[in-house]
């Protein structure tokens, strides 16, 4: 089952490769034990993305994080087909979230949850990573979802493929700070949130960066 896609677009025309593989450490026995900070917020019982068994059930804690504040986690283990549910997003949520920021070396890196229900588009380099059927949350940073972008396209570049070696080369200069890119997190639920790094990985603020007012009220699910 895949749980996100990295679109790779040149012109209108994008390569899909699916990226199965998330970083995340919420709770790596899968069991739902939350850590002893953390409050309890309950259970809910939901469908396996994976398999489709309809008693996933699903443990939620809130914990408060550095630079983020309350978050939220949720952890369960299919019993069917042992498929690991994880999920993390902000505590307030509700409305349309767009962020919009740019990285090099100026600027610095930014820190970002992002949720199972956001997509995250690099435009200069023409990456878009959409969520998948059985897309989870996790938290990293600007430059952590280069790496693993970088870290896809070394399994799939393996052809002498003009386009996928200039794309590597690409992704290559922006890690090394040589290349400055927008990072763009678009997120309809909202769960999502980007916050920037000072110095030394110090957070500059708690709060958001500046992004455009693109937000649209929807629904809570």
């Amino acid at each position: 089952m895949i749980s996100e896609n990295i679109n790779l677009h040149k012109s209108r025309t994008p390569v899909r490769i699916p990226l199965s593989v998330v970083r995340m450490v919420v709770d790596p026995t899968g069991e739902g034990e939350a850590a002893p900070s953390t409050t309890s917020l309950g259970r809910e019982v939901i469908k396996c993305p994976q398999c489709g068994y309809r008693e996933l059930e699903v443990s939620m804690h809130m914990h408060n994080v550095p630079y983020f504040g309350n978050v939220v986690m949720e952890v369960g283990r299919c019993p069917s087909c042992g498929f690991l549910y994880r999920d993390i997003y902000v505590a307030e949520y509700g409305e349309r979230k767009r962020f919009e920021v740019k990285v090099s070396r100026e600027f610095g890196d930014y820190l970002l949850i992002k949720s199972s229900s956001a997509t995250v588009i690099i435009p200069e380099l023409g990456i878009e990573i959409t969520p998948g059927p059985a897309a989870l949350g996790y938290i990293t940073t600007a430059r952590g979802i280069l790496e693993r972008v970088l870290e896809v396209l070394l399994l799939v570049c393996t052809e002498a493929s003009e386009e996928c070696k200039s794309k590597l080369e690409e992704v290559k200069k922006a890690l090394e700070g040589e290349l400055e890119f927008t990072l763009i997190v678009d997120d309809p639920l909202g769960k999502s949130l980007v916050v920037q790094l000072g110095e030394h990985n110090k957070a500059r603020s708690r709060q958001p960066p500046q992004h455009k007012d693109l937000s649209t009220a929807v629904q809570r699910p």
